[in-house]
């Protein structure tokens, strides 16, 4: 009985990981390297970056629709 077991548990490990779409690696870079998106609109898209460092103090790197930049990239709600 335990060997049953244990064989089922090898084979949901070695298949497990082939049912998600892309590799573990491809997803890894894939969120190391590219940006978040936006959470605001970033302007006037003037100040480029590719990474962290690359923006001042107080902006972020994300990606928009006119590439990847630096805005403040953080929601204002407004009190009424």
């Amino acid at each position: 009985m335990k060997t049953v077991l244990l064989l089922q548990l090898l084979l949901l490990i070695y298949l497990a990981p082939q049912l998600a779409s892309g590799s573990l690696k491809q997803r890894f870079m894939k969120y190391i390297l590219e940006p978040p998106p936006c959470r605001v609109d970033p302007g006037s898209c003037t100040q480029f970056c590719t990474l962290q460092d690359d923006c001042t103090k107080g902006l972020e790197c994300c990606s928009a629709f006119c590439g990847i930049v630096c805005t403040v990239n953080k929601i204002v709600i407004l009190k009424r």
